[in-house]
């Protein structure tokens, strides 16, 4: 299954996962230790241009000094 990252420090990246999670966790791109949390809308609709995938939408970050 594909996922696009519709916003956060990784929009517009497309990912791969096999799993179909609730909330996906990827590792910060500008800070050491820090990982963004991206959830589902299931209420998303179809992208154009991908078909079948999956939008991730940014929630926040965690990590040792996320804010």
């Amino acid at each position: 299954m594909k996922l696009h990252i519709m916003s956060g420090p990784h929009q517009g990246q497309t990912i791969d996962s096999t799993e179909r999670f609730t909330e996906y966790q990827l590792p910060h791109p500008d800070r050491t230790g820090i990982h963004c949390r991206y959830s589902i809308n299931d209420a998303d609709g179809p992208i154009a241009g991908l078909p079948g995938a999956v939008q991730l939408h940014y929630v926040g970050d965690i990590g040792s000094d996320a804010a």
